[in-house]
């Protein structure tokens, strides 16, 4: 830690000494607002084209960007849900300028801008890649828990009991690696030991959006990077201080068939969440807290959780700011291996019953943006991320503290107005005690560059290429090229076709690696000589609108891997994760938003046909399903919302462990209404109504039906 504070100590005064070479230009400055109603339009991005000098509106609608070098230029205001402007402006030297925005409401929300396709502000249409959006909105409507539970209605996702599947990528590997890599404000939090998701590490309602990447990244993001990325964007203090309390209350219903009942007492779950956030000169800070407690559905399905979030940014001046964020959770809560029998399939068997598990999670992560010119930018990146936990079972205490420090310096540099580069350098170091994965460190070294180029007015390219070198303590050590090629074509402003080719590749997981332990009936042994896994993954999609209203998208993608990582059970239930030598998924993703009636009524649909193929056996790899759909209807009138959503996913071909017991598709609708009334919120929602049951993978029920009440007050 030490070392990163000086190291950050160091770039700060290198900066502030940049800053006084800097041309003292002019300031430019305005409102944007919306053209029919007037109303001012929060959170809407401004930027000088061909130039890196940007800024975002207040709550009050205004920005304003300072010390720009004098000069003729081209101003663009862009926001999700309007049309883009722009306007010439001229700046002179120590002279202030205005410039106003009125920007036109679309019939359907198009995001203006995503951040992590490329590691920077792009158009949505010029990310040569198929990305999903997941808005605040959905989050707030659909009232769920985790972070997980709403990607499920993400087109083209499938979540398995937490481990969550990008086109099949993933399967369900028992928490041991996943090859989605997560991302906090474009910062990675995988933990060093398991290489998994943790769900928990930062609550929903400090979620702005959340930016889905679909394929393989690893040529800008490294490993786990194999299947895609998500990146969660979160909340920004705003100018005004607000404070925000929401309290959740939700019951389970009774089970579907009677005798499936085990106990009278009540199933039930609460959540409560705070949080205050205020702006002061040039500085913001952000602060919440959360619990969440649940009796769970199922015995021993208990849990509390804990979580605190501190987030403080600060500008310096007008081309230099700091951002600290801190995330802390801490968890108990009751562990389900496996239900008792098919006739009792909420009861846990009676040796289980009792296990717990202890843990929590730590992050400290910075981010510092220094403006050099208009011309030139570069970020560095520093983050620690701790993760504990610790087992209380029956037949085993197994636990694991594992470390990451990471450190990233990425620079951003514009040729020209149609030209511009992105390169930087990123380490990692990894460092495991554990009574289940043994004591290990492992490091990563990697370089990687961008180069993206409007070709004309048509055609747009990207081309990329990283190197990491990973090492283990074991004296495994594994290089990887990877490179990168996009091509976007846009005919109009209505239509882009995409294409893109790229390679990808994971390292193996300490936890894949050097698990040993024996749970349940299972022996989990060690296999130190796994190799990296590798893929190529192609796409060509289309993106379209259709009348001014509904949004149209088709990709078509072809991944293959080598050296396909995946947990191997024998007949005797002992598992080794083992490499399989070549697997392939193929297949189609559409998806579909329109909007009717002055966005009274919101239509989504997205279906997604999966071909994945162990190439060596010919047969469908395990926890991949051949067909996802979901469906989702809003109704909004005035201060009250409504809205179904629906998710099929057919038949799992394949599973490991239990291959030989029913199996059946996922057919689950859930349902909210809301309402707003000045500064309340009240939300209800009932989930799987119609009490339909189904398993995510073998001998563990899905929630049956239940219903929840919240309510928020800004304060």
């Amino acid at each position: 830690m030490a070392k990163k504070l000086f190291f950050l100590i160091l770039i700060l005064n290198l900066s502030h000494q940049s800053n006084a070479q800097l041309n003292r230009g002019g300031n430019i400055i305005g409102r944007i607002i919306d053209s029919k109603t007037g109303d001012a339009l929060p959170g809407a991005n401004v930027m000088i084209k061909g130039t890196m000098f940007g800024a975002s509106t207040d709550l009050d609608g205004y920005y304003k960007i300072a010390q720009v070098p004098a000069g003729a230029y081209v101003l663009q205001a862009t926001m999700m849900g309007y049309k883009s402007e722009q306007h010439d402006i001229v700046i002179q030297a120590n002279q202030q300028s205005t410039q106003d925005f009125k920007l036109i409401e679309t019939a359907i929300e198009t995001p203006a801008l995503v951040v992590t396709a490329g590691k920077k502000a792009q158009s949505f249409q010029d990310v040569p890649n198929s990305v999903s959006l997941v808005l605040s909105e959905e989050i707030a409507q659909r009232n769920v828990t985790y972070l997980d539970e709403i990607l499920e209605y993400t087109p083209g996702v499938n979540v398995l009991e937490g481990d969550v599947n990008i086109r099949g990528s993933s399967g369900y590997s028992m928490g041991a690696g996943s090859r989605v890599l997560l991302l906090v404000d474009g910062i990675p939090m995988m933990p060093g030991d398991s290489g998994d998701i943790k769900w928990d590490i930062i609550p929903l309602s400090q979620i702005d959006r959340v930016e889905v990447v679909k394929g393989a990244g690893s040529a800008l993001y490294g490993s786990h990077a194999l299947g895609g990325v998500i990146n969660i964007i979160s909340k920004e203090p705003t100018s005004q201080p607000l404070a925000e309390i929401k309290f959740t209350a939700g019951l389970y219903d009774d089970p579907y068939h009677d005798e499936w009942k085990w106990t009278d007492k009540l199933r039930h779950y609460n959540r409560t969440s705070v949080s205050h956030a205020s702006r002061f000169k040039n500085s913001g800070l952000l602060l919440s807290a959360g619990r969440i407690e649940t009796t769970g559905y199922q015995q021993n399905g208990w849990s509390k959780n804990y979580s605190l979030l501190g987030r403080f940014d600060t500008k310096f001046n007008s081309n230099s700011s700091l951002l600290i964020q801190s995330n802390y959770v801490t968890s108990e809560g009751g562990e389900i291996f496996l239900w008792k029998n098919q006739n009792d399939v909420y009861e846990m068997p009676v040796t289980s019953v009792g296990d717990e598990t202890n843990s929590y999670k730590f992050s400290l992560n910075g981010v510092y943006r220094q403006l050099i010119s208009q011309k030139f930018t570069y970020k560095v990146r520093t983050s620690y991320f701790r993760n504990y936990w610790k087992h209380d079972y029956h037949d085993n205490n197994d636990f694991s503290k594992a470390e990451k420090y990471g450190l990233e310096i990425q620079g951003d540099y514009l040729v020209n107005s149609t030209h511009s580069f992105t390169f930087g350098f990123e380490g990692i170091y990894d460092v495991t005690n554990s009574a289940m994965f043994g004591d290990h460190n492992g490091s990563t070294l990697a370089l990687y560059l961008q180069d993206d180029i409007r070709v004309s007015k048509l055609i747009s390219t990207t081309i990329g290429l990283r190197f990491d070198h990973h090492a283990v303590d074991t004296g495994i050590r594994d290089d990887q090229f990877n490179p990168k090629f996009g091509l976007t074509i846009k005919p109009s402003n209505l239509t882009t076709f995409r294409g893109s080719i790229g390679r990808g590749f994971r390292s193996p997981t300490m936890a894949e690696m050097f698990t040993d332990t024996n749970t349940s009936g299972f022996q989990v042994i060690p296999n130190p000589e796994l190799k990296a896994e590798r893929a190529w993954s192609y796409e060509i999609g289309l993106n379209h609108i259709l009348a001014n209203n509904v949004l149209v998208d088709i990709a078509l993608f072809h991944n293959d891997y080598w050296n396909f990582i995946e947990p191997e059970p024998d007949i005797q239930n002992t598992v080794q994760f083992l490499n399989v030598n070549r697997a392939r998924i193929r297949g189609v993703d559409v998806s579909a938003k329109s909007s009717w009636f002055n966005k009274l009524l919101t239509i989504g649909l997205g279906y997604t046909y999966l071909d994945p193929i162990d190439l060596k056996t010919n047969e469908t790899l395990a926890y991949r399903p051949n067909h996802l759909f979901v469906g989702s209807l809003n109704v909004v009138r005035g201060f009250a919302t409504a809205g179904l959503d629906y998710r099929y996913i057919s038949r799992l071909d394949n599973v490991k462990v239990y291959p030989n017991e029913d199996r059946v598709a996922q057919k689950v609708i859930d349902g909210h209404i809301g309402a707003n009334w000045k500064k309340y919120t009240l939300t209800i929602n009932v989930n799987n109504i119609l009490n339909y049951n189904y398993l995510q993978i073998e001998r563990n029920i899905a929630p049956m039906r239940n219903y929840s009440i919240s309510l928020l007050l800004n304060l």
